[in-house]
């Protein structure tokens, strides 16, 4: 994810929309082969749906994709995220395929979703592939949370989507 703490939450000059307000429309799927599919949506700050987890317990998103301005292609950016998953797998108490959506522009990055970890390592992690933010799902909220400096933006969240299980392949 690209630049969280420099945003503005505005548009630049050509009206495009900088990092801060993009990362406030992200729309991120969650599959997950046992509990059935989940998609979530950014709400406003009061508004929260009905958790789809087991526990309390945090969900972290984070991508190894396109760090900062640069765009270096499917290819690289599947090893990049290969790897990412790699060094996450130890720390992690479950991982699931994540897939993230700007729906405005269309623009999407893969990723994963994680629990049983600390948000520390996570961070550190995201870091490392040179993300700017990492998304954070609480049953009270949807936040970013810059990798450089820990500055949390939170809103609310809905689910626009929850299926059944069965049909999609788990992240070994």
């Amino acid at each position: 994810m690209t630049d969280v703490a420099g945003a503005t939450g505005a548009t630049d000059a050509t009206g495009a929309a900088d990092a801060r307000t993009r990362y406030a429309r992200t729309i991120v799927e969650i599959r997950r082969p046992d509990e059935g599919d989940v998609v979530v949506r950014p709400a406003p700050t009061e508004e929260v749906g009905g958790w789809p987890w087991p526990s309390a317990e945090p969900v972290y998103l984070l991508t190894a994709w396109d760090p900062g301005e640069e765009r270096p292609g499917l290819e690289v950016n599947r090893r990049r995220q290969a790897a990412l998953e790699a060094e996450l797998r130890p720390l992690v108490g479950a991982m699931w395929v994540a897939l993230g959506t700007d729906p405005v522009t269309g623009r999407q990055e893969e990723g994963v979703a994680v629990r049983g970890v600390r948000q520390a390592d996570v961070l550190a992690v995201a870091a490392r592939y040179r993300q700017d933010a990492i998304f954070v799902w609480t049953p009270r909220e949807w936040a970013t949370v810059s990798c450089r400096d820990g500055r949390r933006e939170a809103s609310g969240w809905v689910l626009s989507r929850q299926e059944t299980p069965g049909g999609t392949t788990p992240r070994p």
